[in-house]
């Protein structure tokens, strides 16, 4: 991460319009940021970036928190500044993705900025990235240790997810059972009903026809001797 000095001579080349504060990990913006002042911040970021040789993370971040406040307002030109700022497109893409789903208000400056990416470019739900950034501060992980805990945290929630996705699909199996073997057991009754009735039945199992519909689409896609086997 930059030092102080060189984070204070980076803060002094920006426009001071529209920024309430800078830190390392971020630009905290004004809510009347204007699209001129906004344009005349990223040009200037962007210019120092590629004038920097050494690290850029601190203005990495910075870049972030302006993309992603400009998301919807202004028209993001991420490739060309990504060009002129002498980072990847993806790198650009990336903070400002980490920036919309973690304000600067959020961010943990006991974390570097890559502990952040690690929780923002996974989660994008409050609770979950707050509770990260606070288990990676209480366990002083580190980055590969934190990137390894939350890609097993994500295998156990897909397996766990496959496993709530099978035991919903027996319990429809179950279900359609029972209810065949209940129309089975009383054809004379639904055999004899009227067009009315008739109607008013297809109502009530709108959802049951349409699930039935489905099932005949989607065997016939299978040929038979696959369908067999």
């Amino acid at each position: 991460m930059e030092s102080a000095p060189q984070l204070q001579e980076w803060a002094d080349l920006l426009p001071n319009e529209g920024i309430q504060s800078v830190t390392r990990l971020g630009l905290c913006l004004s809510p009347e940021l204007g699209v001129e002042a906004w344009s005349r911040l990223v040009a200037e970021i962007v210019r120092v970036s590629g004038r920097s040789a050494g690290s850029r993370v601190t203005l990495t971040a910075w870049l972030g928190d302006l993309l992603a406040y400009g998301e919807g307002k202004y028209k993001g030109q991420i490739k060309e500044y990504a060009k002129a700022a002498g980072l990847e497109p993806v790198t650009l893409r990336l903070a400002k993705l980490v920036c919309s789903r973690i304000p600067v208000y959020r961010r943990r400056y006991t974390l570097s900025w890559a502990h952040h990416c690690e929780v923002g470019t996974v989660f994008k739900d409050p609770v979950e990235i707050e509770h990260w950034l606070e288990r990676s501060e209480k366990g002083g992980y580190s980055k590969a240790e934190l990137r390894r805990l939350i890609r097993a945290h994500v295998a156990t929630a897909k397996a766990s997810l496959v496993v709530d996705n099978a035991e919903a699909s027996f319990g429809l199996m179950r279900d359609l059972r029972a209810m065949d073997r209940y129309l089975y057991g009383r054809p004379r009754v639904w055999t004899q009903w009227s067009t009315a009735t008739c109607r008013r039945a297809l109502g009530e199992l709108e959802a049951v026809v349409d699930f039935v519909e489905t099932l005949k689409a989607r065997a016939a896609e299978v040929p038979c001797e696959t369908a067999d086997r």
